[in-house]
């Protein structure tokens, strides 16, 4: 027998279990799903849609309803054509731009000024409504790319861990987009199961997905659908390996332990720009600092460090994220890692 023979399957498709699997229905988001299809709407009235502002913490479902309405939109008219976009992937406005041109099949190069990309986009959207959803919206360098797409008439829909992503923007560009929010909540721990129910049937083998595994990684998921996810795969992938036919329950205490328990806070790190990055590196060095005391460690490191008051917006960013505490009022405030 070969070395590469796999004598036993748990896993049937593993591709049910990523984050970037897009299932036939999505459980427990029927509310956001209302709310983002009223602001899309007016594009079968040949009339412009309303942007939207979709926000809530880490796998709550916001990238995959937004996604999937837009494709429901295509679908239903074909009067518009969506596109998307990950900003910390694409964070300026040029690779933005090129990225959502790419994806209209609209020819471009890497030379062209952005106002000759924008016009491209102005005429394909004279032609049908052009929608796009911008992902991770507080990774862009520059918000001036919200205005351009709504000056350009070009529908949006961003997307934020953050719910104060787009608090202290422009506020000429504020005006122009004028937002519709959409809260996200955490799933509650029977949402997370039902979810784990639906993606089982396609994930696993038939009985190799016991129902209280299932429930466990419900339960320390703490609402994020992703972290349940992928503490089921890593179990599946540690039964696989002993060669049993089921995963069970220590299975699913040890993937947590093992790695999962720390999923989203490696997640949020990876997507943390220079100065952030370099205030989080300061903390875990140094230990609990003033807010005066980590403004200097903080110069100290960056050589073009921003001013203050992106200071301030970095700090309540990393606290917003989880991954730092702050305490005391603002002028006594003190930062430490969490």
């Amino acid at each position: 027998m070969s070395y590469f023979d796999k004598r036993v399957a748990v896993i049937r498709d593993e591709a049910a279990l990523l984050d970037a699997y897009a299932p036939d229905r999505i459980e427990h988001r029927d509310g956001q799903k209302q709310q983002l299809a009223a602001c899309l709407r007016p594009v079968t009235l040949n009339r412009r849609p309303r942007n939207a502002f979709i926000y809530g913490p880490c796998g709550t479902g916001k990238t995959l309803v937004a996604n999937y309405m837009l494709k429901e939109l295509e679908q239903h008219t074909s009067k518009a054509r969506g596109a998307y976009v990950n900003c910390w992937k694409r964070n300026t406005t040029h690779a933005a731009l090129v990225e959502i041109l790419n994806q209209l099949d609209i020819y471009t190069n890497y030379r062209q000024a952005v106002t000759d990309l924008l016009r491209y986009l102005e005429k394909e959207s004279a032609r049908k409504q052009v929608l796009v959803c911008l992902d991770e919206i507080d990774a862009l360098d520059s918000m001036e790319l919200l205005y351009d797409l709504s000056r350009s008439g070009i529908g949006v829909v961003a997307v934020s861990n953050d719910a104060y992503a787009l608090m202290d923007i422009d506020q000429r560009i504020k005006s122009s987009l004028s937002v519709e929010n959409i809260e996200f909540p955490m799933y509650t721990v029977e949402e997370v199961f039902d979810i784990l129910q639906q993606r089982k049937q396609y994930a696993f083998v038939p009985g190799s997905a016991p129902e209280r595994a299932l429930k466990l990684a419900a339960r320390l998921s703490g609402g994020d659908a992703r972290i349940a996810l992928e503490t089921v795969r890593r179990a599946a992938l540690m039964a696989e390996d002993e060669e049993r036919e089921a995963f069970n329950v220590e299975d699913v205490k040890k993937a947590y332990t093992g790695g999962t328990k720390n999923f989203r806070k490696t997640e949020a790190l990876k997507r943390l720009n220079e100065h952030e990055k370099a205030i989080y590196l300061v903390l875990d060095e140094k230990g609990e600092l003033s807010t005066k005391k980590l403004w200097e460690e903080y110069n100290k490191r960056i050589k073009d460090p921003a001013s203050q008051r992106s200071y301030r917006n970095y700090c309540g960013h990393l606290v917003r994220l989880g991954l730092v505490d702050a305490s005391g009022n603002l002028t006594g405030r003190k930062y430490k890692m969490v």
